[in-house]
């Protein structure tokens, strides 16, 4: 999927407010005034927001011009006009933001929760435990447990590996384990999960 970074301007409010002295023409009018949001979006999906435009309109000599041609009057009045401040900022161009940050928050819980897991089911190894390993070459398997002794386990080793961690879940089937057997202790697999060796674990 295409992944396009870029800026877009969105209206975000539109009015007008009436009796007030033109910055131009100097004449007593309604001037009519649009906001415009620009935000940062990836693919579409706004992240957050980056600058706001205000355009205003003489109702008398047709003159645009920007908020910073305004009296401190006209600019207080524009930001109370209908009892909503214009400057406020929609919470939907922060949408992206927010799902960022509740997408790492759900990783972050996920991972604590699996790393808890891990830690309990290492010291107490049982049959049809399922190690999800990471070698030294920068692959990924995982080796099935067959045989637990008072201090050793016997397991049997992926036929296959995997390029990414996630999928190893793509691998772990009953027949990719064929006649590939190690054999470790108890207390090894305790120094290779501690040294990220062995960074899950899979237990019905």
């Amino acid at each position: 999927m295409m992944v396009l970074i870029g800026t877009r301007d969105s209206k975000i409010k539109n009015g007008k407010i009436i009796t007030v002295e033109c910055p131009k023409c100097e004449s007593k009018a309604s001037i009519t005034y649009n906001v415009y949001s620009r935000y940062t979006h990836i693919t579409l999906i706004p992240i957050f927001p980056v600058s706001k435009i205000i355009d205003l309109e003489c109702h008398n000599c047709k003159e645009i011009f920007g908020y910073e041609n305004l009296s401190e009057d006209i600019k207080i009045k524009l930001q109370n006009e209908k009892e909503i401040n214009i400057l406020k900022t929609p919470i939907w161009m922060f949408s992206g933001l927010i799902i960022l940050v509740g997408y790492i928050t759900f990783w972050m819980y996920t991972n604590i929760q699996t790393n808890d897991k891990t830690n309990v089911f290492i010291q107490n190894p049982i049959l049809g435990d399922v190690y999800n390993l990471k070698f030294t070459n920068g692959y990924y398997s995982t080796i099935r447990i067959d045989q637990v002794t008072k201090d050793s386990v016997y397991a049997t080793q992926n036929d296959y590996d995997a390029y990414l961690p996630y999928e190893v879940d793509e691998i772990d089937k009953p027949e990719n384990y064929t006649n590939r057997k190690v054999k470790y202790s108890k207390k090894d697999l305790i120094i290779l999960h501690q040294e990220d060796e062995i960074f899950s674990i899979t237990r019905n």
